[in-house]
This record gives C-alpha cells, structure tokens and sequence, in this order.
C-alpha cells in the first residue's frame, strides 16, 4: 500500500486502487502516488496489465475546485493521462459509483473501460464556468461521437453508464463489482498484445458530415455567446480538425483560459460559499433529531408542501384548501409529462389534514406555532423576522431557488437549530443562519431592501423606474427592484422596505416615489398597473416614464454601480453587526435567494472582481444624494486602506 493508492497483484494484473477521502479526489498527493505507481508498473516485469479503480462509493470526484485558484501541483491531470495514453500495458478503467470530472478524464484515457451498472458519470465544469480539460475534449467525442459528446460536456448533468449515447464508451457493464470483469479484460488485452490508444480511435468520427452536423447544430443554438460552451464546442470541432496531440495542446489553452476567467473564478467563489454556508455551530454542538413528518400551520405553503413532499416526509395541513390546491399543481405536471401519475399519487397519500391526528416532528407557521409543540419555527413570507423563537425563510420560488434562511435568537437551543438545518438540507435547501436581533428583519429583506431603496432613490434623481431596473440586470441581477415590487404588490412591498429604511435611518420621504404609485391606485401587477403596466403580454413601460428624459449620476457613473454599492455598503453593515458568519454567507442570499448572476460571485464577490476601490470611490460620490445608503461603512474603508478584498488581499486576487 502507498498512501493514496493502494497496490495489489493478481496473475499478473497490477491493481490501482485511488484510496483518499473524500470521493478519491484528485488532489495533488494522489497524483503525485498514481504517477509513482504507473512507474513502479511498468518497470516490473511480472506486470502484464494495469487495472485503475477507486476505493469506498464511487471511482473518483475530480480536482478539487479550490486547486484551480493557484497554480495546479505537479503532476498535473492531463500530463497522468498522457502517462497512461501511452503506457506499454494495457490499462482498464474499473468505474463504479461515480466518475466526475478530472476523474472521468483519467478512465477516457485508459484504453479500456467496464464500469457497474448504475455508475454516473458527469463533467460538471461548465456550472462552474469552466470546460472539461485532461484531454476529455479530444478523446470523449472520438469514443462516442460529437453529439453525445456535446450533449454531455454542456450539460453538466449526470448520465448512468447503461445511457443509449455511452454504448461505445465502455467495453463492458457489469452486475458486479467492476474489478475482477477489468483484470479479465486486462488479462485478454495483454494476452492478444494489442489495444487502441486514444490517438488512434475513430468510431465517433466515422461519420464526418454528421459530426459537423452536431458542431453547426450547436453552434445555432450559441449564437454569438462566449464562455464556456463556446469554448467546448471550439474543442470539439478540433477533435475531429486536428491532430489528437495538437488538439490536446488547443484544450489546454482554452482550458486555462477558461479556467482563470472572472467568470469561472466568481462561480467557483459562489460554489464554495455554499458549501461553507452550511457549517453551522449548532451542528458541532447539537444532536439532530429526525423529522419524517412536518406540521404546516396556515394559510400559502403550498411550496413548503410540495418541498417536504419531494423529499418523502409526510405533511399535516390545518389549510382546508391545500389538499386541492397540491393535487391541481401536480395534475399540471402529470399532464406537462414532468411527473408520473404514480408519483404524485403516491405524494398525495402522504398529505394529511386529519384534525384528530396532528403529530409531527417539525412545525412550521406563519403564525406563532401553539406552546409545546416541540421543535418549531416561524415561517416569514415577507412580514421579516420577528417574534420568539427561530424563524424560516424560503426563498421563492422555493423549489427553483432552494435558498433558506434561518434566523437563531441569541441562546437558542441547538439541538433544535442543528435538527432544522439537517432537514432543509436533506431537501436539498442551502441554508444561511441569521444571527437575531443582528440580522434585523432578515438577511434577504435587508440585502432586497438595500437594492429597492436604492432604486427609489435613483428615481429621485431622475432615472426611469425602468432605466432603473435595466440597470440592475446589467449588474447581474435576474429581475430589477421595481418589477420585484410590482411581483411583490406596492402595499406589501411599501412595508417592508419601511422596516428597512428604518433600520438604515432613511428620511421619512424616502419611499415618496413608492407611495405616490400607491396614490394613483398603481399598486402592482394584480391591478395591472405598479411601475409597469401589465397588460397579458407582458409588462411594459407606462407613458408618464417613458417620457422621462435620462438622468446623470456623479461623474458620470453607470447606475448599475450605485445599486452594487448600496448593496456593497448594506452587507458591510451586516457583517459589522455580527449577523452572519462570514462574508460568503451573503452572497449566497443574494445568487441564490435574489437572483444574482452566478457569474458575478454575489454582490461581495463582485467587489473584489471589480476592485473594493471602485467600489468606495462610487460610495463618496453618490453619499450625498442618500447618506444611510452610501455613506462607506467603516469596514469598507479600513479593507481599502489594507489592500483587502473580502476574500483575499487585493480582492481581485481571491476570485
């Protein structure tokens, strides 16, 4: 055994084994070991063949994502597949589990492949802004074709082995575990003293005019997007144009390109923040409890419903018209062909509205729930954090965003925090915990707050509310502040950013914009009229803005950049309160819960890209116009006067 690589010798075969917690990743001592091993196999002479395969639940995950935010250690994946490419024994790939990644790239090149039934594979880079690299580009449309190939790298998503588009990628899928049917192979490989190379294989380019005919399908469809997918299809169409060495040499230098891009760099910040957000004290401290059945207590949690539901718990319902009110949404996706009538049937009998029957492990309300009732909390659904106990909010929609917020009064119990993160976990909901009373009325009504308020204060300076909203989606964001409170409703939304102006110490004239649509009976999309008019095509710019001429900001600023840096100014004042465990946590709420371009890292995130600088430079300028929005907060300035970004020195550096 050699630390990450466990060695074994069987008639002959040389048995690999990637041997590191966790998922076998590829880090850089288990290449160092691999390459070591490779070496030691093929120097020794009893050795006929070479079987590589993974130890514990799956082959192997891939880089680790934080490797590629400094230089990559030597050895360096794509050099290891060279390595094995060109080994003078056969080498068969043993999969089981999963191959993701860097991982999928190792077995693509070895020159035979059996894998376990019900194996996944994936190359999951392009969610993260990034293209398959170690040669995945080259070999992987050579075995199956360009449009699998294709329909595989820009996907991302995970595919079983037994996949009709994978026939030609593995040799052989077994029942059993995969090692002893990969000696075999291996064993029949050496005996026949030949097998094919990467370099050599051409059944996925046997058809050239249909192989061109995915690429220009694709490239339809692309238009004149760049990133990542632009970047794989290049690779793809050099599989069959050049030669298998220089289209190795062409991946590579998409590769670090793509690799070291803001983009890439934003999204694995934003990838790793999640992950981060999830390690909650009250794990460490706390004993999680089990909760299979959930109470819901009142009125519009149809969502949560439906989340618990996914999940396989059973819900208790004191809402009469949610039984109907589920089995009509599901009907809707039994006849979109998006669930199985079984499937929903079987959700259906898990509902129960039974009075005489109202035990549950978790309660959730919008209300206060009843004394004794165990382990329970307040769901908000706008109304922000108040009252006892730990309060809930799911980010809408809740099955799309899968965004949680929970908001932990100071000494609460931990068994119960622990219990509550653990669920929403297991609905695969990414949670953030809010420290209370620091949070205010919650992480997202401060942050959404920020951005509203900051766009009622654009508008007092001259901008269209639309100038406004166009604005933000430039910055990154998937719907701007007066859309978002046309959604919302104007009365509701006046409330709520009430309570943050407060909290900001806005002027009492600060929503003055806002309560004179409310004036005019403009209070939203339900009336049909807000900062939109909402006719049933869609919303559109009414007449008394349109005629609106364009307002300047100081020196000329884009508008875009004031609303980045209340947003900027408002999570600085978050984090001096104490109300989240670190930076990250808030860009998490705002990509995930308020629709910030994962491309941009979140509002935190961008400031680095940009330069936490700029970003005070935009701050004094615009202080005038609303000093509790764009007054610099200490922090701000202090980060600046350090070099420090809130990820890194030099901020930029980080991401």
């Amino acid at each position: 055994m050699s630390g990450t690589i466990q060695t074994d010798q069987k008639y002959g075969i040389t048995v690999l084994r990637l041997d590191r917690p966790v998922a076998n990743a590829l880090a850089p001592d288990l290449r160092a070991a691999l390459m070591t091993a490779l070496d030691a196999a093929e120097a020794n002479a009893t050795c006929r063949a070479v079987v590589l395969t993974g130890t514990g639940t799956g082959f192997s995950s891939g880089v680790d994502l934080t490797e590629y935010d400094g230089p990559l250690a030597a050895p360096r994946i794509g050099d290891i597949c060279k390595r094995i490419d060109a080994f003078s024994k056969p080498v068969v790939a043993a999969l089981h589990g999963s191959a993701l990644g860097a991982g999928l790239g190792l077995a693509l090149a070895a020159h035979g492949r059996v894998a376990q039934a019900g194996t996944r594979i994936a190359l999951p880079e392009i969610s993260l802004g990034m293209m398959p690299g170690a040669g995945v580009t080259q070999r992987l449309p050579r075995l199956v074709g360009a449009q699998a190939a294709l329909e595989l790298m820009l996907s991302g998503q995970a595919v079983p082995a037994e996949d009709a588009r994978l026939r030609r990628l593995f040799d052989q899928i077994t029942e059993d575990p995969p090692e002893a049917e990969a000696c075999t192979f291996a064993a029949r490989l050496a005996a026949a003293g030949q097998w094919s190379r990467s370099g050599d294989m051409v059944r996925g380019l046997s058809d050239p005019a249909g192989y061109q005919r995915a690429i220009a399908s694709v490239r339809d469809k692309l238009g004149a997007q760049r990133g990542a997918a632009a970047d794989i299809l290049r690779a793809a169409e050099a599989a069959q144009l050049l030669p298998f060495a220089q289209g190795l040499d062409f991946e590579e230098v998409l590769f670090e390109e793509r690799v070291n891009s803001a983009e890439a760099r934003a999204q694995r910040h934003v990838y790793a923040a999640e992950r981060r957000a999830a390690v909650l004290p009250e794990l460490r401290r706390g004993q999680v409890r089990e909760i299979g059945r959930v109470g819901l207590s009142g009125r519009g949690l149809e969502e949560v419903a439906l989340l618990c539901l996914a999940a396989g718990r059973a819900v208790w319902s004191d809402d009469p018209d949610l039984p109907a009110t589920l089995r009509r949404t599901l009907d809707s996706r039994v006849a979109r062909g998006q669930m199985q009538a079984g499937t929903k049937e079987e959700w259906l009998s898990r509902l129960s509205d039974d009075a005489d029957d109202r035990r549950a492990d978790l309660w959730l309300g919008t209300d206060a729930v009843e004394p004794g009732a165990g382990l329970a909390a307040r769901l908000d659904l706008g109304a922000g954090f108040a009252g006892p106990g730990l309060a809930l909010r799911l980010f809408a929609p809740a099955e799309t965003a899968r965004c949680a917020e929970i908001g932990v009064p100071e000494g609460h119990a931990p068994d119960e925090v622990a219990s509550l993160a653990r669920f929403l976990t297991a609905l695969r909901v990414t949670v953030v915990r809010a420290a209370r009373p620091e949070a205010g009325p919650g992480l997202g009504h401060v942050l959404g707050g920020a951005l509203c308020l900051a766009g009622v204060a654009l508008v007092q300076t001259g901008f269209a509310p639309q100038r406004v909203d166009q604005a933000a989606r430039h910055l990154g964001l998937r719907m701007g502040p007066f859309l978002m409170m046309d959604l919302e409703g104007l009365v509701p939304a006046e409330a709520r950013l009430r309570r943050v102006a407060d909290m900001l110490g806005l002027p009492g004239d600060a929503l003055t914009p806002l309560a004179g649509r409310i004036a005019k009976g403009a209070s939203g999309r339900a009336v049909g009229r807000g900062f939109y008019d909402h006719p049933p095509e869609g919303p559109r710019t009414p007449r008394e803005f349109a005629e609106m001429g364009e307002a300047a900001l100081p020196g000329g600023m884009a508008p875009r950049h004031a609303l980045h840096a209340a947003l900027v100014n408002a999570s600085e004042r978050l984090l001096a309160a104490g109300a989240v465990q670190r930076a990250s946590d808030l860009d998490v709420i705002m990509v995930r819960g308020l629709g910030y371009a994962r491309s941009r890292g979140g509002a935190l995130g961008h400031a680095d890209q940009r330069g936490l600088m700029a970003v005070l430079k935009d701050m004094k300028a615009l202080a005038p116009l609303a000093p509790p929005l764009w007054s610099p907060r200490l922090g701000i300035v202090e980060r600046v006067k350090l070099g420090e970004g809130y990820f890194g020195r030099a901020g930029a550096a980080a991401l």
